[in-house]
């Protein structure tokens, strides 16, 4: 397992490094390894708009109930999501759509948790005392999607 604070924006290079280079050691291919990065960067990056500091844990997962994979967890110190299942629409945030005029200061293109979740095979996210966190899972053999 390895953990990494996120307390600014240089803090993003570390776990997509070391998110493709545990995938790439698991046996995940080039092209799934740069999705994990994407992944880990739309986490960190969020911890960073959204939260005040946060972290980001990465572990293999060996023999887990859908076989080997990878577990990502982005933690953050800040307000718990308004309403998550409208925050994992692409063009919309927590509180409803995004203002196109303000994609390009926002730093993304407003698709951060719809595409961690369509890149991801499991998302979850809890809340602890001060903050929250999001896990999420990519299996080396995805699961057939319904």
């Amino acid at each position: 397992m390895q953990v990494f604070e996120v307390r600014q924006a240089m803090d993003l290079y570390g776990p997509r490094r070391a998110v493709r280079d545990v995938g790439a050691t698991l046996g995940f291919s080039r092209n799934d390894c740069q999705e994990l990065a994407i992944v880990v960067s739309e986490l960190t990056s969020n911890i960073l708009k959204y939260g005040i500091c946060g972290s980001v844990e990465l572990s293999a997962l060996d023999g887990d109930q859908g076989g080997k994979g990878i577990r990502v967890t982005a933690r953050d110190v800040g307000p718990p999501f308004h309403d998550f299942e409208l925050a994992l629409r692409d063009g919309y945030n927590d509180r409803g759509p995004i203002d196109p005029a303000t994609l390009l200061r926002r730093g993304g293109l407003g698709t951060g948790l719809g595409a961690v979740q369509r890149l991801t095979d499991r998302l979850e996210v809890s809340y602890v005392k001060g903050g929250k966190a999001i896990e999420v899972i990519r299996y080396l053999k995805r699961p057939r999607r319904r």
